[in-house]
């Protein structure tokens, strides 16, 4: 039950910190995705061991709604992804300008 307990309370932070902003690469977000992985492999081993035919109701309703945040967090990594993608073309395309400037001061000065 703890367990359950501090995957949902991390769900929650992360969706309080994460959702809808915008993907920055940041080491506070990469450590969030790693502290929701490591929970999620936890959390795996309980229900691989049969604790989704639990009968207590604080179980019952915990696992509702951990079922409730993999749904919520699935769509939330859908929309980072499609962030970091138009951040990466950004990127690409900023690079591409820098190598278009760069080969103009270039050949600027082998004229002058």
């Amino acid at each position: 039950m703890e367990l359950l307990w501090r995957a949902n309370a991390c769900f929650s932070r992360f969706f309080e910190r994460f959702s809808g902003a915008p993907v920055s690469g940041s080491e506070e977000e990469r450590l969030a995705i790693l502290q929701l992985h490591e929970l999620l492999e936890a959390v795996g081993a309980l229900l691989d061991g049969g604790l989704q035919s639990a009968t207590n109701r604080d179980v019952r309703e915990a696992l509702r709604r951990y079922r409730e945040n993999l749904i919520r967090l699935r769509r939330e990594l859908a929309i980072m992804e499609g962030s970091a993608i138009a951040c990466r073309v950004r990127l690409d395309s900023r690079r591409q300008h820098l190598y278009g400037a760069k080969a103009w001061c270039a050949a600027a000065r082998a004229v002058s």
